[in-house]
């Protein structure tokens, strides 16, 4: 009897009650993208899970149930600064050149680390036992090879790049260009893409996916064999993949087709504001804005530092002639003698929290895809500086839906900013707009990182959720856009046009032979 009430009492208990043993590797080179992933570290170990973890940013504060190993070399995003002046006028083979350039690389720097070569050595003498592997991994594919390593356990794969086509792939949902720009934002309540954004759309799948499937996956499979000796290709190893948690919200990203092992968790780094430094609320509070004030941040990855002097110089002028005031995330101090009065600038700043403040009148951001969820999720217009890669498709998506502007960097004269920047401030359908898009990503049954961490939880309970596997995944690709049935039913309906012909043919010749036959009887 107290078996069974025990049993009774384990099947009453909450799903992931049991702490899991979780391996945790996040490499991509760029600090915002580690903000994300990060917000699920926390939220696991807040649950009680136990995570061992190969990442490029020290954990914020150090927890009993973490063993981290920390990349220390510098990122191929501190070595290899963006080029702001040619960025934005990358053709499409430049830019695939540029984002695989930058994955390689990424990828080799870590391999090469002392954290790397610590948890190699940590997992061959310890041993651990993990009951899933959580892997940050679109453009750090490589890393897959670690799964090798700890015998091949339900894998999670997450990214913080929206929906790419190659997690579409992986996990046997189908990807329309006609629905979904390639490496962009979604269309919105259904609104349809246009004839050439489908054609653009096309052209950079086909441009993608050859480089990809011939150039990119091949070089992936050498890392691999070159950093986890006897390990499986690439394509074996994804097998492993039970779901992927993706950085898109119907509410902001559009409506998609997906298969159910596709998990929705975008925005999981936004959240409800911490109290903010004193001396940044007394800079931007209404006593001492009485006007409100403008928050400008390109992220991480886009360094206002590296903007031109000129263009620098004219965004300052057209501070200048506004009422509110500025707060400005500038790395260098070479701008400190330029400042207007209404203006300040700091090396960092709490993004999210100052996005939160009620004071705020509008984001000037490079329309990076954490932080248009972030401005989102608190309700602020956004005037956008977008330079490459998706924060392009954020910038369409934003004007398009009317919760921001654009100007474009290489022609952003100080009046064209000017107006554009008062026009957001002053303009009540921005933030109107804005208000809309607010309440639908806010109106979820739990937070995204709740949900992203419960999935994380099922993969472990049920082996790797088998019941959630596309077919799609069993079929070549010919079977699934059902080119064999097309060419059956060709061949049939040619066969039947041969028969029939034939028979006609037959007819034909029997008919004309029975009349030759009349004619010499007469």
């Amino acid at each position: 009897m107290l078996l069974v009430a025990l049993a009774a009492l384990a099947a009453l208990a909450p799903c992931g009650a049991s702490p899991l043993n979780v391996m945790f590797v996040s490499t991509m080179s760029s600090p915002s993208h580690y903000i994300w992933v990060s917000s699920l570290a926390s939220e696991l170990l807040r649950r009680g899970h136990h995570l061992t973890e190969l990442v490029i940013t020290p954990p914020a504060t150090p927890h009993p149930n973490r063993t981290s190993f920390v990349v220390s070399e510098k990122t191929y995003a501190e070595t290899t600064p963006v080029d702001l002046e040619t960025v934005y006028e990358c053709n499409l083979f430049e830019e695939i050149q540029m984002l695989y350039e930058f994955s390689r690389d990424s990828a080799n720097i870590v391999f090469e680390s002392k954290a790397f070569a610590d948890l190699l050595k940590h997992l061959k003498q310890k041993k651990p036992d993990f009951d899933v592997f959580v892997l940050d991994f679109p453009m750090q594919e490589a890393f897959i090879g670690l799964n090798y390593v700890i015998g091949r356990k339900p894998m999670v794969a997450m990214t913080a790049y929206n929906l790419p086509v190659e997690v579409l792939t992986l996990m046997g949902s189908p990807y329309f260009p006609s629905l979904l720009p390639y490496s962009g934002v979604g269309a919105h309540g259904g609104d349809p893409l246009t004839f050439t954004e489908r054609l653009q759309s096309v052209y950079r799948w086909i441009g993608f996916t050859t480089y990809i499937d011939w150039v990119y996956r091949p070089d992936v499979d050498k890392m691999i064999a070159e950093n986890f000796p006897g390990a499986p290709p690439l394509a074996e190893l994804e097998k492993d993949v039970a779901i992927s948690l993706v950085n898109t919200n119907p509410a902001l990203h559009g409506a998609m087709p997906l298969v159910p092992s596709i998990v929705e968790v975008g925005g999981m780094q936004a959240r409800p504001p911490k109290p903010l430094p004193a001396d940044i609320l007394e800079w931007i509070n209404e006593k001492a804005a009485p006007h409100g004030f403008v928050f400008m941040s390109f992220g991480t990855n886009v360094r206002a530092a590296s903007l031109n002097k000129g263009s620098r110089d004219a965004i300052l002028r057209a501070f200048a002639r506004i009422k509110q005031r500025v707060l400005w995330k500038y790395e260098d101090d070479d701008i400190l003698d330029k400042l207007p009065p209404n203006v300040r600038v700091s090396k960092w700043l709490p993004q999210n929290d100052i996005l939160a403040h009620p004071n705020i009148r509008c984001f000037v951001s490079h329309n990076g895809g954490l932080s248009t969820q972030e401005a989102s999720y608190h309700g602020v217009p956004i005037l956008g500086m977008p330079f490459f890669a998706d924060q392009l498709g954020y910038a369409k998506k934003g004007e398009r839906i009317g919760i921001s502007r654009t100007v474009i960097y290489r022609t952003a004269t100080e009046e064209a900013f000017y107006e554009a920047l008062t026009d957001v401030i002053n303009n009540p359908k921005y933030r109107a707009n804005m208000k809309v898009v607010q309440n639908a990503v806010r109106d979820q049954k739990e937070t995204p990182v709740e949900r992203a961490a419960w999935y994380v939880e099922m993969v472990a309970r049920t082996g790797g959720a088998p019941h959630l596997r596309s077919p799609a995944l069993r079929l070549r690709w010919y079977e699934v856009w059902m080119l064999d049935i097309l060419a059956a039913a060709a061949l049939a309906v040619g066969l039947a046009l041969w028969l029939v012909r034939r028979l006609l043919g037959a007819l034909c010749s029997s008919g004309g032979a029975r009349r030759r036959t009349k004619a010499k009887a007469h």
